[in-house]
């Protein structure tokens, strides 16, 4: 190529760059659904006054908008930036003091508090209870990176990670480990956590699957819940849904999020198999040994350990998005419109603005829990935590 025709297409490249830039920025706005007239929490304020009011990320015509980072422009970098970074060394930011409790029928759940208790006596402090999502745990990116946010200043809150039956490092006492609907454990830690602290505040956090599991629990519970008010994050509302999204045969999905994914539940398995061949359910090894999709875990495996017909059945009766018009405190769902796990064609946005207890806020990019603003920090901790600063803020014990 000649010099004067290399320098132009240089000249070129980069007006296109700035001119795609330009419009990343300008896309970059929160967008807030809810109800033309949302629930008063605290008898002189409704959700969306203080959503508005205390939670700039949200709503403030400047801070309320996600910019992705220009060195991880599209939902598969944003997505995939996590899975490098734990790839390279897990991050250890934070500190936990570990808890284990035992269920009515002999299963183990993990509690990790931050800050550990030396630090942080036992006292009537707020509490934000957080729960991972696919085979992860209080280590994943996502997890610590929020924790750290919310026990910082200016909010020093108490909190604690949800780890279920055989994840993050805890031993599978049972013959079954967890899904994305078995509220029965959430139901159980939450309990605990306010039976140890029954005069502090709590509210809860999901992340991806167990986003879905944390809604379905708000529902379930109704105006009965003990919770203040509840945070979704990346969910996929529908997981028949999301598992055909994850399964569509395209290369991102054969070579990157399904292999991913099918590794971390393998893991699962393969780590605790003998607990789990020690139930009444007899589980086709040969045939598991030759899974490929997520659906086939869950037809060969979470199916017939928690006694669903298939998978099918189990992604019916526990997508969390049914259950979204029981819920009836304040709730609040962050989704990418990009995300390639959670189709946004699922996102029931009708709820969002029939049932006046929820905000969804919506951002043009961030694929799925990446938010990744740099190489170091993402979006979504601090909406989160201005939420749950302004909730504690807004409501009595």
């Amino acid at each position: 190529m000649a010099p004067n025709s290399a320098v132009t297409a240089g000249v070129v490249a980069a007006g296109v760059a700035v001119l795609v830039r330009r419009r990343t920025i300008d896309n970059s706005q929160v967008q807030l659904i809810h109800a033309s007239t949302t629930a008063n929490v605290d008898g002189e304020n409704t959700l969306a006054d203080i959503v508005a009011a205390e939670c700039p990320s949200l709503s403030d015509p400047v801070e309320g908008r996600f910019v992705p980072s220009a060195l991880l422009p599209t939902a598969d970098f944003q997505t995939c930036f996590n899975g490098v970074m734990e790839r390279f060394g897990k991050l250890n930011m934070v500190k936990y003091d570990r808890e284990l409790i035992v269920t009515q029928d002999g299963g183990t759940i993990g509690l990790d508090w931050s800050p550990p208790f030396e630090e942080m006596p036992e006292d009537n402090c707020s509490i934000v209870i957080l729960s991972h999502g696919l085979s992860g745990g209080s280590r994943e990116t996502y997890v610590q990176k929020t924790v750290k946010q919310l026990t910082s200043k200016p909010y020093r809150f108490r909190v604690v990670v949800v780890n279920f039956r055989g994840c993050a490092g805890v031993q599978l006492t049972t013959h079954i480990l967890y899904n994305g609907g078995f509220t029965s454990d959430y139901s159980f830690a939450v309990d605990h956590i306010h039976s140890r602290f029954p005069q502090s505040k709590l509210i809860g956090v999901g992340f991806s699957l167990g986003a879905n599991l944390v809604t379905k629990y708000v529902g379930e519970q109704g105006a009965d819940c003990p919770l203040k008010a509840a945070v979704s994050v990346c969910n996929p509302f529908d997981l028949a849904a999301s598992s055909d999204a994850i399964e569509r045969p395209t290369f991102r999905n054969r070579h990157i999020y399904t292999p991913a994914m099918l590794l971390g539940l393998m893991n699962l398995y393969k780590r605790h198999r003998a607990m789990m061949e020690t139930g009444p359910v007899e589980l086709n090894a040969e045939a598991i040994s030759k899974i490929a999709k997520i659906r086939q875990f869950d037809d060969l495996i979470t199916a017939r350990v928690f006694g669903y017909k298939d998978s099918t059945d189990y992604y019916t009766k526990c997508s969390s998005a049914q259950f979204m018009p029981h819920i009836r405190i304040p709730f609040l769902a962050i989704s990418a419109l990009d995300d390639p796990v959670c189709p946004e064609d699922f996102i029931p946005r009708e709820t969002f603005r029939t049932n006046p207890h929820l905000v969804l806020a919506l951002t043009e990019y961030g694929g799925h829990l990446g938010f990744h603003e740099d190489l170091v920090n993402c979006w979504y901790p601090r909406p989160i935590a201005e939420f749950c600063n302004a909730i504690f803020n807004h409501t009595e014990l």
